[in-house]
C-alpha cells in the first residue's frame, strides 16, 4: 500500500550513537564514552611508574632488572663517605661521653697514688728478697744513663738492708697494700665495662690476679733484657705489645669475674696493650732526664716526682685502654648483629 512505511525484516534499528559536542560549538569530535569506575576512585592516584622488571620467557616469571639491583646495592661513593663520616663522630662522641663519665683525671691520680704507696713499695721489697737493687730494675726498664742510675742510687738502699728489716708484720702490710690495688683496679674495670660488684666475694680473684702480676712482672723482667739483645728494640716492642695485651686481657676477665666475654672484652685489651706499648717507649727516652733534672731541682724528693708521672700514665692508660675498647665495641654492635 502506498503511503505505508515498511519495516526491515532485521528488526528495529538502534538509535544513532550520541556525539559529543565541541566544547566551542564546533564539530562533534567523537563518541561518548561510558564512564569507568576504577578501584578507589575517589582517591588521589599517582601515575603508574614503570618497574624495572624483566619477563624471562622460559620460566614465565618476572625477574628484577640487573641494572636497578645494581643500583640499589651500591650506593654512590659520596654518600657512603657522608655515613662513614657521621659514624665516626658519634662513636668520638659516645668516647668522650665515657670519659666525662668516668673523670678520668681524678680516677687516674687516685689510682697512681695507691700504686705509689701500695705497689712501689711491694715491687721494691720483692726485688731486694730476690738480691737485686731497685736502681738496677729502674735501669733496665727505663733505659736509664749513667747519671740518672746514680741519682737513684743516692735514694734507694741496698738490697741486703732492705731485706734484713723486714718482719712478719710488714709483710701483712705489704700484701694488704697489694690487695687494696688490685681492688681499685677492679673497681675502675667495673665502672667501664658497667659491672656491679660482689664485695667480698671478689677477695679471692683480687688475690689470684696479685700473684699474676707478680709472675708476669718476674717473667717480663727476665725476657725483656734478653729479646733486646737477640732482636733489638724492635723484637722486644713486639714481645711488649702482645704480653701487655695478654695480661690486661686476662686481668679484666678475671676481676669482673667473667660478666663479659673474652671476645667482648678483646677490643680493650688491645687497645690497653697498645697504649702501654707508648708509654713504655715515651718514658724510655725521657725517665734519665726527668730524674737528673727533678733532683737538681728538688733533690731526693724529685725523683718521687718522677715516678709519680710515670705511675699517673699507668693509670690513665689502663682507664683510656678499657673505654677506647667499650667504646669501639658498641660502635661496631649493630653492624655485627
Amino acid at each position: 500500500m502506498s503511503g505505508t512505511r515498511k519495516t526491515s525484516s532485521a528488526g528495529p534499528q538502534p538509535d544513532p550513537p550520541l556525539r559529543e559536542s565541541a566544547p566551542s560549538g564546533g564539530e562533534a569530535v567523537g563518541p561518548l564514552a561510558p564512564p569507568v569506575r576504577c578501584p578507589g576512585q575517589g582517591q588521589d592516584r599517582s601515575p603508574v611508574r614503570p618497574t624495572s622488571q624483566s619477563h624471562d620467557r622460559r620460566t614465565g616469571r618476572t625477574r628484577p632488572d640487573a641494572a636497578a639491583t645494581e643500583s640499589s646495592t651500591h650506593q654512590s661513593p659520596g654518600a657512603a663517605g657522608d655515613r662513614q663520616v657521621r659514624s665516626q663522630v658519634r662513636g668520638m662522641a659516645a668516647f668522650l661521653r665515657r670519659l666525662q663519665a668516668m673523670d678520668v683525671a681524678n680516677r687516674g691520680m687516685l689510682f697512681a697514688a695507691v700504686l705509689l704507696f701500695c705497689v712501689v713499695p711491694f715491687v721494691i721489697v720483692l726485688q731486694s728478697l730476690a738480691g737485686r737493687s731497685a736502681v738496677t730494675k729502674m735501669t733496665e726498664r727505663f733505659g736509664l744513663t749513667q747519671d740518672a742510675a746514680k741519682t737513684a742510687g743516692h735514694v734507694f738502699t741496698s738490697p741486703s738492708s732492705t731485706s734484713s728489716t723486714f718482719t712478719g708484720l710488714s709483710w701483712v702490710f705489704l700484701i694488704l697494700g697489694g690487695i687494696a690495688a688490685a681492688a681499685v683496679l677492679q673497681e675502675l674495670y667495673e665502672r667501664a665495662f658497667d659491672a656491679e660488684g660482689r664485695g667480698i666475694k671478689d677477695k679471692p680473684r683480687q688475690i689470684l690476679w696479685l700473684g699474676a702480676a707478680v709472675a708476669a712482672a718476674a717473667l717480663s723482667g727476665w725476657a725483656q733484657p734478653w729479646l733486646r739483645d737477640v732482636g733489638g728494640p724492635a723484637l722486644a716492642g713486639v714481645a711488649s705489645l702482645a704480653g701487655s695485651t695478654a695480661f690486661w686481657w686476662f686481668s679484666m676477665w678475671l676481676l669482673l669475674a667473667g660478666r663479659l666475654t673474652w671476645r667482648q672484652l678483646f677490643p680493650s685489651a688491645l687497645a690497653t696493650g697498645i697504649c702501654w706499648l707508648g708509654m713504655e717507649i715515651v718514658f724510655r727516652l725521657t725517665m734519665s732526664n726527668m730524674i737528673t733534672s727533678n733532683y737538681q731541682k728538688y733533690g731526693p724528693i724529685g725523683l718521687a716526682f718522677a715516678l709519680m708521672a710515670f705511675l699517673l700514665a699507668i693509670g690513665l692508660v689502663i682507664i683510656v685502654g678499657a673505654i677506647v675498647g667499650v667504646a669501639w665495641r658498641e660502635r661496631h654492635a649493630p653492624t655485627a648483629q
